[in-house]
């Protein structure tokens, strides 16, 4: 005769017997989300890898176009504009503005975020941020050296004609090319704006007045004026707030101090072009706003909520 209680006792024997004798792989004591979290996790580290893939192909891309040389821009020996004389640069001015208006806007937000106890993601995310400000504001002041092809206020100098060629080109007033020129200091003469010198650290240094603009809580950011509606909705309306001024001038610092750059490349390269400084600085300002809103805009603040109550 059938016995059910048999058969149902013997069935939960055999699958305890086979349970002991047969462990579990990994996969299967894995659990979908388990998996799907180590999944999302890996794709996240590869587009960051990835970012910061663009950022080193874009710097060198902007390096790749300016290597066609400038044969093909004529200039006449009576310009007034490359008149100014050469003075042998003491050092390279293009290399330390580079270097510190990459530097200091980095150990700056480090220190700041660090102090504050940011998470590193913040930390990575203002990283990522500069660099693509810098890169992209690189890529595109090689993009308009080269499309410009504007010459040196001392290219002449630099140039360093014959004495015949000089004479026969004043006297006839004929249009001379690069390759008449003998000097070994051409450098970016040919090349001189959008001036990298200028437009570098103004993006360098203009991320970093924007970053402390929302970390401050300067009243001009329109983070700074959402959070205080947030927090205190009674104030949200009120511009007479204290420490603005304080604020203001601690933000506006580091443009200033993006204006010694030029200032200095024009103590030892003659008084350049207003237009060509300003379109410069313009395009460093523009990348690191652009570079700002998509990385610090909405990283929480410091030093809002003091100011909001």
């Amino acid at each position: 005769m059938y016995d059910a209680r048999s058969n149902s006792s013997g069935g939960s024997r055999g699958a305890a017997t086979g349970g002991r004798k047969r462990p579990l792989s990994p996969s299967e004591t894995s659990t979908p989300s388990t998996v799907i979290t180590k999944r999302a996790h890996a794709r996240v580290l590869l587009l960051y890898a990835a970012d910061w893939v663009v950022v080193v192909v874009v710097t060198a891309v902007s390096q790749i176009i300016l290597i066609p040389d400038t044969s093909y821009v004529m200039f006449t020996v009576t310009n007034p504009n490359i008149q100014q004389r050469h003075i042998v640069d003491r050092f390279n001015i293009v290399r330390a503005a580079v270097t510190l208006s990459t530097s200091i806007p980095i150990i700056t937000m480090f220190l700041w975020l660090g102090y504050f106890k940011h998470p590193f993601s913040d930390v990575h995310q203002a990283a990522l941020g500069l660099g693509m400000a810098l890169s992209f504001c690189a890529l595109f002041t090689a993009i308009f050296k080269q499309m410009c092809a504007i010459l040196s206020p001392d290219f002449l100098s630099r140039c360093r004609l014959d004495s015949d060629v000089f004479e026969r080109a004043f006297l006839t007033g004929a249009s001379l090319g690069i390759h008449n020129c003998t000097g070994s200091q051409l450098g970016d003469g040919a090349r001189y704006y959008p001036s990298f010198t200028a437009s570098i650290p103004a993006c360098g240094l203009s991320y970093l007045s924007m970053f402390a603009s929302r970390q401050l809580g300067l009243w001009l950011h329109p983070q700074t004026r959402h959070w205080t509606r947030q927090l205190a909705p009674q104030h949200a309306a009120s511009r007479n707030r204290p420490g603005q001024t304080v604020v203001s001038f601690i933000c506006l610092l580091p443009v200033a101090g993006a204006m010694v750059f030029p200032a200095v490349e024009s103590k030892y390269f003659g008084a350049g072009s207003g237009w060509g400084y300003a379109s410069s600085v313009l395009t460093g300002v523009a990348f690191a706003l652009w570079a700002h809103v998509i990385y610090c805009y909405d990283m929480p603040a410091a030093l809002v909520g003091s100011h909001a109550v």
